[in-house]
């Protein structure tokens, strides 16, 4: 197997990897409240693929799959455009991997799968550790205006939101269902004015284009969750 290139390996990457491992998410086990975060993101932006991504020492775990076109696991840390995207704070975007992509990342999977669009977002840790990113891919390339960065950031610090939470609960096992119900009736009623919301917005044909209104209005809608999660950590 190809070594790691230097530069997709953070300075603090030991420190990472310790903090990642608080979180406990090694594994492929399907996540109720992961998977349907993942889910609605790709509805809210029209997209065929998502993915929640944990950045492990040599490979990158796929965490609640949306739709991939082939079932994966794990991939090597060269191969996932996510080991780029935790180097940075701001939003990642490739709207043409033909056209672009990083250097030490090797997209010729992506390539083998067909797709050619990238967006994601890194999940930051509250003591400032990227861990992961939730991540968007699509088939056609595609453009991605400022609105639609600022809804896919969101969205990711929703994600580690709901991380923390569930490093404090435990995981979404049969012996914390009692414990994450209440969340669960949150987080399903918004889901749905956001797959709604989706819906109404996304056109018949081609990848949907958020404008400012419908961007704010999507924010608003994990504002909502947000703020429940939020107050959840700060019962527990």
């Amino acid at each position: 197997m190809n070594s790691i290139p230097a530069s997709l390996i953070p300075a603090d990457d030991a420190a990472r990897l310790q903090a990642l491992a608080r979180y406990q998410l090694l594994d492929a086990s399907s996540e109720k409240v992961l998977d349907e975060v993942v889910a609605a993101t790709a509805r809210l932006f029209g997209v065929s693929n998502a993915m929640l991504s944990v950045i492990e020492k040599d490979q990158v775990l796929v965490k609640a799959p949306y739709n991939l076109p082939v079932a994966i696991e794990r991939i090597p840390r060269q191969q996932s455009l996510c080991s780029a995207t935790i180097l940075q704070d701001e939003t990642a975007v490739f709207e043409d991997l033909d056209q672009a992509s990083p250097s030490s990342v090797d997209i010729s999977l992506l390539q083998q799968l067909g797709l050619h669009f990238y967006a994601g977002h890194n999940l930051r840790t509250p003591d400032g550790y990227n861990i992961g990113s939730l991540c968007i891919y699509d088939g056609p390339p595609r453009q991605f205006n400022p609105a639609e960065r600022a809804v896919l950031a969101t969205l990711a610090g929703l994600m580690m939101r709901l991380l923390e939470l569930r490093r404090t609960l435990g995981a979404h096992a049969e012996t914390s269902a009692v414990l994450w119900a209440p969340v669960y009736q949150v987080l399903g009623a918004q889901l749905v004015r956001l797959t709604a919301l989706a819906e109404r917005t996304t056109p018949v044909a081609g990848p949907a284009h958020l404008t400012d209104a419908v961007a704010q209005e999507a924010r608003s809608i994990v504002t909502v969750i947000d703020q429940y999660v939020d107050a959840a950590l700060r019962r527990v």
